[in-house]
């Protein structure tokens, strides 16, 4: 509750301060015309696949997120108990709740089961560039089938999205958990859990860090280790340098994309990519781009054993989660998203109380005609409805004054251009119509 203190014999509320928790973010209305129309862009891909979409509770049992994602995972998580004593989690990404929610429903959902999913998870992590403690995932996953034509289908579309989104440069980066948990048994490590997650780190410090990590925790040949799984220049020699181990999973995986029109220029086999997240077992995904210098874009993989703690079904899945706050700060930061506009493409002025009557007909005609519009809320100088519709970025402003209504005509101004044109008034929805693709 906010304190009171008193002056002049008044009771005076204590202002408080409009701040938010640092790792969150307020979005105003332009920030959310580009979230919508990139949000929009995604969910038309997914659905052009025959994903479906699904919703699943923020409040968890915090038994159904904790212990899923590894020691570290769990450090991220907001979990805390509620008012009755029950111990609750946000989700911290949503794969875990949507493992959960075919183990609740099976019977009733197609399987294989095809999904996606656009929500907020939470992470407690530091905050930097790129990496917020509230933001949004947009999943899709395939559960109930082992077939590798499902991440041959998931490589798709994530290059069906970056392109459509604009992207030039990106890259999807693999590899496989099987392989990599098998070139770690033939260093002798027999606990791979622990140095994938060192491994993991690559990206973030580099490779002699994590030689030094390696070494720490007791790993031998941890530069021969890293040497071995660096990936060569292509995805052919980086086969070849790992001639030895079982890599037959991944060659499956290339045939499908070629079958499926994959650009495979824009594939590379990293045997170093090690998804630090205990689930993971087979094929597993992250995307680079140039174009935005601060982490993954994309990420998932295979996973085997989820549902199994749910239920005794056995569902294997694979998907993988867009970070849809990068994707946008890597579009804002390449002027991707500069032309977008807000809602309102007409504003209908009033001029005086006399002129309600006929402003709101106008306004009314505009509205059925499917335009989106507004009409100004009170009488005031043009000059103000002016500067309304300037700062809205609203393109369009219908005047109709004592003239024009005599005439039966309206006058449009332009406030791009500043131009203003006079038009009989029956011709006002197909001129704004050309202008406003309706």
């Amino acid at each position: 509750m906010a304190a009171f203190f008193v002056s002049n014999n008044q009771t005076v509320m204590k202002k408080i301060k409009p701040i938010i928790l640092k790792g969150t973010k307020d979005y105003l209305p332009k920030d959310m015309a580009k979230r919508n129309l990139v949000m929009s862009k995604i969910r038309r891909i997914f659905e052009r696949f025959g994903y479906d979409r699904i919703e699943t509770p923020i409040l968890n049992s915090a038994e159904i997120i904790l212990g899923k994602y590894g020691e570290e995972g769990d450090k991220l998580t907001y979990n805390f108990k509620d008012n009755g004593g029950r111990s609750l989690a946000l989700p911290y990404d949503l794969t875990v709740p949507f493992a959960r929610l075919v183990a609740a429903n099976w019977s009733k959902l197609p399987i294989p089961f095809k999904r996606y999913q656009i929500q907020r998870v939470w992470r407690a992590d530091k905050p930097q560039k790129g990496r917020q403690r509230e933001f949004y995932q947009c999943d899709i996953d395939i559960i109930g089938t082992k077939s590798l034509i499902c991440e041959a289908e998931i490589a798709k579309i994530i290059t069906t999205v970056f392109e459509e989104l604009g992207f030039k440069k990106f890259l999807v980066k693999l590899n496989s958990r099987r392989l990599l948990n098998s070139i770690l048994a033939s260093f002798g490590i027999k606990e791979v859990a622990p140095v994938i997650r060192v491994i993991d780190k690559l990206a973030k410090v580099g490779k002699e860090a994590v030689v030094e990590m390696l070494d720490e925790i007791g790993i031998k040949d941890a530069q021969k280790l890293m040497e071995l799984l660096e990936p060569e220049d292509t995805n052919e020699a980086t086969f070849n340098k790992l001639n030895d181990f079982d890599t037959g999973e991944l060659k499956e995986f290339f045939e499908l994309c070629d079958l499926l029109g994959v650009p495979t220029g824009k594939i590379q086999f990293d045997p170093s990519l090690a998804r630090g997240l205990d689930y993971y077992t087979g094929i597993s995904f992250e995307v680079y781009s140039s174009e935005a210098p601060f982490g993954a874009l994309c990420a998932g993989g295979r996973y085997d054993d989820l549902c199994s703690m749910f239920c005794d079904k056995d569902f294997s899945g694979v998907g993988v989660a867009f970070g849809f706050s990068r994707i946008i700060l890597a579009l804002e930061e390449t002027g991707k998203l500069d032309d977008v506009g807000l809602t309102s493409k007409a504003l209908v002025t009033v001029f005086d109380e006399r002129s309600i009557p006929d402003s709101l007909a106008i306004y009314r005609e505009l509205l059925d005609f499917g335009i989106n519009s507004e009409v100004y809320f009170e009488t005031a100088k043009l000059v103000k409805q002016f500067k309304y519709a300037d700062k809205k970025e609203i393109p369009f402003v219908v005047i109709r004054g004592d003239e024009e209504r005599e005439r039966n005509e309206v006058t449009v101004k332009n406030m791009k251009t500043g131009k203003q044109k006079t038009i009989p008034k029956k011709q006002l929805c197909n001129y704004l119509k050309n202008y406003t693709n309706v």
